[in-house]
């Protein structure tokens, strides 16, 4: 998930929805993220769903400090978190608990080894629902602000602060992965860059065997902050693109057109099959 597409092309598909997607293609089944979560002891209440897809259901919470209208001047100060719930719904006779578990331990684990640097939110290390403690969910602190694929006003600051939080990244040997989308990349209020999402990010172990594999990742992250900057007009040496990048797009692209076409067959999407096309695309396609 995640493509960026024109307006005029966002306008086309408005016309053009899919249906909602069946049970097998939704994290949580029939299932919606609870309407109210118990996180590090505080009771948070649902505000917005941000996209539910195959993998997991994300959505905002805040903690019941009634919001302000936005027109009345007042400040907001209601303190509101992101809470994704990963894949529980089994996959026809397959059970899938298991993956939910992994990917929110995986996730959570990364963003505790981030915490203090600039740029990384805040993680949310215990998350009930009904009481109960819940091990398929990873929550963290919401950031206010737009997706980079929306925003019209960032500059090369921007983008050389951006440059400097992957690079911290790379110094703790963990590499970012999916750069590639703008949608992970949030322009926050204050104008620094803020980055989402490390559900697919990687931690290379400090070994010899493994360095080749952290530098072709963090040349990827490298290469993809460059097209980002030139994307918005912010030109510098052009990128030479990384050999797993050209083998992966070989791989990769007809494997997603496919998977746009299935969805396009089964009613989900519409159209030339992109995630604006359903009923609910996520939150940084909204134009």
């Amino acid at each position: 998930m995640g493509f960026r597409c024109s307006p005029e092309r966002s306008r086309l598909n408005d016309h053009l929805k899919g249906r909602p997607r069946p049970p097998y293609l939704r994290a949580l089944g029939r299932a919606e993220p609870p309407t109210e979560v118990e996180v590090d002891g505080v009771r948070y209440f649902r505000r917005e769903i941000f996209k539910h897809d195959s993998w997991a259901a994300t959505a905002v919470y805040g903690d019941g400090v009634a919001p302000v209208d936005p027109g009345s001047g007042e400040k907001q100060d209601e303190k509101r978190i992101v809470c994704k719930f990963n894949r529980l719904a089994p996959l026809g006779f397959i059970p899938m608990r298991w993956l939910g578990r992994f990917l929110a331990r995986r996730e959570m684990d990364l963003l505790a080894k981030l915490q203090g640097v600039t740029g990384i939110p805040g993680v949310c290390r215990d998350v009930r629902i009904d009481g109960k403690k819940v091990r398929h969910v990873s929550a963290h602190a919401f950031i206010e602000g737009q997706p980079l694929s929306l925003a019209s006003d960032v500059d090369r600051d921007f983008f050389d602060s951006l440059d400097r939080l992957v690079r911290e990244l790379h110094v703790r040997r963990i590499a970012y992965v999916d750069l590639h989308k703008q949608e992970n990349v949030i322009l926050g209020k204050d104008g620094n860059p803020y980055l989402m999402d490390f559900q697919i990010s990687l931690q290379v172990p400090n070994r010899r065997w493994w360095n080749s594999l952290l530098r072709i990742l963090c040349d990827c992250d490298r290469y993809h902050i460059a097209k980002h900057r030139s994307a918005h007009n912010i030109h510098g040496s052009e990128p030479q693109r990384p050999w797993i990048i050209r083998i992966h797009r070989r791989i990769g692209r007809p494997l997603r057109t496919l998977r746009r076409k299935l969805l396009v067959w089964i009613g989900v999407r519409r159209g030339d099959g992109f995630a604006s096309t359903e009923v609910a695309p996520e939150v940084g396609l909204r134009v």
